[in-house]
């Protein structure tokens, strides 16, 4: 690929400050899971547009999206269109920057500005559900006693001047030793609590509780690899989140509502605290949290739990149907079996966290299974004709051969992809001599 192909920044929405670079493969951004640039928004589509490398330029194509593709306040419609640096790409509540390479962002280019949305008043009516909510209320500050406990245990002996700094920073933070977040959101129905905490191990833990509504529970733990961890530092290093008070309060949008958000931030000797209720949040505190929670979502595969079970049931069909149409179309093309597999995936995957699992989940798991049995019996057929090619040294069918191998497997994080891509290099080498 040229080095003069520009390149992305996200400059809004849950990815923002990430940049990407447009392998010769093409960059899908959508819903899906499978996508590279993949986000949780119900605006976008699961494939919603193609980033791809022609001719030395830089080109954007919808594909097909619910909503469309905006590029320069200009519809995308149906034809691709060449980016240059400056032009801006829209797609649901992502906005994309296309810049120099390793530039930054131009002065005509700045973030998003924050919008106030202000507070609404609370209503006199209290609906005759004080009882209950005193219930919930309680129920809340003790989950808040265990999350704070927790908090403690990982964390002993808070250090002196555990409060934050309002003035002066060092130029250079200390090093993020450890983050304990929590959400709460209640009323009169029940309660959703989201916890994230990170520790020095590496080691990102997650819990969710939806109760009563979907009475849906999620515990997960994973181990950063070190580009994680990098950029879970950076989501951490904005000056301005060091300046926050220690507490906002506010009057709730609706009586007998709680919306609550606490964050500890734990960097060399300095404890960060600051907690939030019924208040609107700063702009900075917004920003790393929406960064925190998208990027723990994608690092702990859960974003999916945002949804309510009835939305992820449907989203689970809608990717039932596209594997179902690929499957039968898998002689078509040869990309089309993978492409079912994926989706069938994609189905099983938004049900994880649905309890109990509607009727067809059993099918869904056997079309997977199907689907996958069918691309590993593919893939060896077409490997054996690939490397009979090469042990004739008939280098013209081999790139063939391989070509199809590697369309078979689209994937480019999928090992078999990246063992077919190196062959293919090694014969248009053979090729050129």
């Amino acid at each position: 690929m040229s080095d003069n192909i520009p390149e992305i920044i996200v400059t809004k929405g849950p990815l923002k400050g990430s940049r990407f670079t447009v392998p010769d493969v093409g960059l899908r951004l959508g819903r899906s899971s499978t996508c590279e640039i993949s986000i949780a928004d119900p605006a976008l589509s699961r494939n919603h547009c193609l980033f791809e490398v022609r001719d030395g330029m830089l080109w954007v194509t919808d594909l097909a999206s619910a909503n469309g593709t905006i590029v320069n306040d200009d519809p995308l419609g149906a034809e691709s269109k060449a980016l240059r640096p400056g032009d801006r790409v829209s797609a649901g509540d992502t906005v994309l920057a296309i810049v120099e390479p390793g530039g930054e962002l131009p002065p005509e280019l700045p973030d998003a500005p924050k919008i106030d949305l202000g507070l609404g008043k609370q209503d006199d009516a209290d609906g005759g559900k004080k009882a209950p909510m005193r219930l919930i209320l309680w129920a809340v500050a003790a989950l808040a006693v265990v999350a704070a406990a927790a908090i403690i245990l990982a964390n002993p002996g808070d250090p002196e001047g555990a409060t934050n700094a309002p003035t002066e920073l060092p130029d250079e933070l200390p090093k993020l030793l450890g983050f304990a977040f929590e959400k709460v959101e209640a009323d009169t129905d029940g309660i959703y609590r989201y916890t994230l905490s990170y520790s020095q191990d590496g080691k990102m833990s997650v819990e969710i509780d939806d109760v009563p509504k979907e009475n849906r529970h999620v515990r997960k733990t994973a181990t950063l690899s070190a580009d994680a961890q990098d950029q879970l530092a950076k989501i951490f290093a904005a000056d301005e989140l060091y300046q926050l008070e220690r507490e906002y309060t506010g009057v709730p949008l609706k009586p007998n509502t709680l919306k609550s958000f606490s964050l500890r931030v734990l960097r060399g000797s300095r404890v960060f605290d600051t907690t939030i209720e019924n208040a609107q949040e700063p702009a900075a505190f917004k920003d790393v949290r929406e960064r925190l929670e998208t990027f723990s979502k994608n690092e702990l595969g859960i974003w999916a739990i945002q949804f309510s079970a009835e939305k992820l049931v449907e989203m689970s069909e809608e990717s039932r149907r596209a594997a179902d149409a690929k499957w039968e179309e898998r002689d078509v093309k040869h990309g089309n079996t993978a492409a079912s597999l994926a989706s069938y995936e994609e189905a099983i995957f938004y049900l994880e966290t649905v309890n109990p699992k509607p009727a067809n989940y059993g099918e869904l798991c056997k079309r997977r299974d199907q689907a996958a049995a069918e691309l590993d019996k593919r893939y060896k057929d077409q490997r054996f004709l690939a490397d009979r090619a090469i042990n004739l040294q008939d280098w013209d069918t081999a790139k063939r051969e391989l070509r199809i191998l590697c369309e078979l497997v689209p994937d480019t994080k999928d090992p078999r992809h990246s063992e077919a891509s190196a062959k293919l290099l090694d014969v248009e080498a053979r090729m050129k001599k």
